[in-house]
């Protein structure tokens, strides 16, 4: 099928809500060259490069796309391998370019940009930046980014910002009636079903038009229908060779040619190891002329006497091997210490780290996500020089300036994490406090710690598992302890539950920790998967994740007597299959947060709205994700604290869900299994664990 298919290709350029009738500047479709690499001879190559940050002249962009497609179509090997190979020498080029011109504060360039290869009866799609692709073939819509509204993916970082590019890239079947879909970010706007009815459009000329009218303030995309070789359809750009002409003449023109030796070749400008190794060859040759010109001269004047021929050098040889040998020496010596090869390999990584702050400091503030970016890559860069020598003084002035610079940008508290506490073999998932004594839940080894703290809460005075409370313990009654879901604390008789799968609840006086009274709930057995306790105005709230329901026991006493009752009422329940904590407040509202970082609340069974903001962009709870939170109800300071695993924070909000605080360690390895938080606000304190150690955290220096 390699031959067999050709490709239409049309192009909607849109700038400030008016159609340009030009292809986009980086727009570019390739078909092999005759003296394309091998494995290269049937490819069709499909680009899209889009301006990010400072925009170029339009010869720049044509002049990148050029140089894109001569790179591809020269490397052998997979396609894969050719497509990697374009983009890191374009990010090479412009990384180089803006470490340049960083100290002169020129312009610096930055581009993201989109591939895609038509090998045999394949696509490949490459993409760097918030650039997408969406591909209709066979009834299917299959984007790139796949999930074209969650901003992580779409939004990575552009050509020209780090020393190495994040390159993603897919594979597809195609056929003959497929239509890809190249663009830049603007695309990802449009709903997907929308996208489905606009690629099935008779043909591209209406599936532009239906574009242009769905697309209002920007765009700059390419539209390619594959289709077989004698179709006949309206020309919508110029049109270029065929893919299987090419490959014959391609063929018959390499039995032709004859393999040349390697030439002499001019370096490429900027590559300054090649620019000087040709620079001194070229020198030397006219100093080596120059000197046999006045070695002749000398014996033209004093001609040596004619002696027999011997093995002897010859005065004229001798003359020149004295005056060379001194010249070739020096221009090792020269030549060494130009080149660098002198120094060590701290000193080479010393002197990137700092190209690499140059850069970064160069960049538009205004710019956040280039600016975070260009000092994230100082950071890997520094880490790399710390491996080779440690606590290097310009080194780490580098390091706390590019992390500084960082916080202040994402708004980030910067803290010491001290450790309060460990246990062997422990997975801590849950923290409730009361007072002085913090309690901590092994989920691994299902038993439940106590920690009794000093006043001011920095250190732990003791700590012990509660033995009643923990996998196999038995109780007055014939109850045994099963898989624990969860603790909690009663206000109202101050003592600390626990919660196992079976509905059996234990109930344990802070004050006398082994006086606990155990009982089991009425219809535990209708529980799909309860992962969450709490106890309000006395009432018992279990939430039942794939129950879709929170069970409502209501005190009998000193127990919980009666059948429970469902707190959602009527068929439609909320989805809580990927909730991973909940509690209510004071006021009775229920909170309840989900793993995507999504908090929704409810009063009386009934949905209320619930946004959180002010966050950074990048930094919103449904971009990081949550592993838990901790509602802070007091009147001291009241507001939620948030744990995101994935960026090892802390965040800190109002009750209202308005963004105040973030916290991070400087050595952030501590927080890499964060899981579970609790604030002690009148101490200035967080706990947060993290695999099996808790540590405390300072609110405020």
């Amino acid at each position: 099928m390699a031959f067999e298919l050709e490709a239409l290709v049309g192009h909607l350029y849109i700038v400030g809500g008016r159609v340009i009738n030009i292809n986009p500047p980086g727009a570019l479709v390739e078909v092999a060259p005759p003296d394309a690499a091998s494995g290269r001879e049937g490819d069709t190559f499909f680009l899209l490069i889009v301006p990010s940050g400072s925009i170029a002249p339009t010869t720049f962009y044509q002049q990148l796309s050029t140089l894109a497609a001569e790179r591809y179509f020269s490397m052998g090997g997979s396609v894969t391998i050719a497509l990697r190979g374009m983009f890191q020498l374009i990010n090479r080029n412009l990384y180089e370019h803006n470490l340049e011109h960083s100290e002169s504060q020129q312009q610096q360039f930055e581009t993201s940009m989109i591939a895609a290869v038509l090998h045999e009866d394949d696509m490949y799609v490459a993409r760097v930046g918030p650039v997408v692709s969406v591909l209709q073939t066979a009834g299917l819509t299959l984007s790139f980014p796949e999930d074209l509204t969650d901003d992580e993916p779409l939004f990575s970082v552009p050509l020209g910002l780090l020393p190495e590019p994040e390159i993603s890239m897919v594979r597809y079947g195609v056929n003959a009636g497929s239509r890809l879909l190249l663009s830049d970010g603007n695309l990802a706007d449009i709903p997907v079903d929308r996208l489905t009815s606009v690629l099935l459009e008779n043909d591209i000329e209406k599936v532009l038009h239906s574009l242009r009218r769905t697309i209002k303030i920007q765009s700059q995309l390419m539209l390619v229908e594959l289709v077989p070789p004698e179709y006949e359809g309206a020309v919508l750009a110029a049109p270029g060779e065929s893919s299987r002409e090419i490959s014959m003449k391609l063929g018959a023109a390499r039995q032709e040619l004859d393999v040349d030796g390697e030439q002499w070749k001019l370096p490429r400008r900027g590559d300054f190891g090649s620019l000087l190794s040709w620079g001194l060859a070229r020198v030397a040759g006219r100093i080596a002329g120059g000197l046999l010109f006045f070695s002749d001269l000398f014996q033209r004047f004093f001609p040596l006497p004619e002696v027999t021929p011997t093995r002897r050098l010859s005065s004229g040889t001798l003359i020149l091997t004295v005056l060379l040998i001194p010249l070739v020496i020096v221009s090792i010596v020269v030549l060494s210490w130009v080149s660098n090869l002198g120094e060590t390999e701290f000193e080479q990584c010393l002197g990137k780290l700092q190209d690499s702050a140059s850069l970064a400091r160069s960049i538009d503030t205004s710019n956040r996500r280039s600016v975070t970016s260009a000092w994230n890559a100082t950071l890997q860069m520094a880490g790399a020089c710390e491996v080779m020598r440690q606590d290097d003084p310009a080194v780490a002035a580098l390091r706390e300036e590019a992390q500084t610079l960082i916080d202040a940008i994402n708004n980030v508290k910067r803290r010491e994490a001290y450790p309060l506490t460990n246990f062997e073999d422990a997975v801590i998932t849950r923290l409730r406090l009361q007072g002085n004594n913090l309690y901590a839940l092994d989920d691994k080894n299902d038993l439940v710690y106590s920690i009794k703290l000093s006043d001011d809460g920095a250190e732990p005075l003791r700590q012990e598992p509660i033995p009643m409370m923990r996998i196999g313990a038995t109780h007055e009654g014939g109850y045994t302890i099963g898989q624990i879901v969860d603790i909690a604390f009663d206000d109202h008789s101050g003592d600390l539950a626990m919660l196992d799968r079976n509905g059996t609840l234990v109930r344990c006086a802070p004050q006398f920790i082994l006086n606990c009274d155990a009982q089991r709930v009425l219809n535990a057995n209708n529980w799909e998967r309860p992962i969450a306790l709490t106890i309000w105005a006395r009432k018992l709230y279990i939430l039942d994740s794939d129950g879709g329901q929170i069970w409502r026991y209501d005190p009998s006493g000193s127990s919980y007597a009666s059948a429970p009752r469902e707190y959602f009422s009527g068929s439609a329940r909320p989805n809580l299959r990927n909730v991973v904590d909940f509690t209510i407040s004071r006021r009775g509202t229920v909170y309840v947060l989900y793993g995507d970082g999504v908090m929704k609340t409810y009063i009386g069974g009934n949905e209320a709205p619930y946004v959180f903001s002010g966050f950074n962009e990048g930094s919103e709870p449904h971009v990081v994700r949550t592993e838990g939170f901790y509602l802070n109800d007091s009147p001291f300071a009241p507001g939620f604290f948030l744990v995101s695993r994935r960026t090892r924070t802390i965040f800190e909000t109002t009750v209202a869900g308005t963004f105040m605080d973030s916290y991070q360690a400087f050595d952030q390895e501590k927080l890499g299994l964060v899981s579970a938080v609790v604030a002690y606000p009148e101490q200035n304190l967080i706990y947060v664990a993290s695999g099996n150690t808790i540590f405390r955290i300072m609110m405020d220096l």
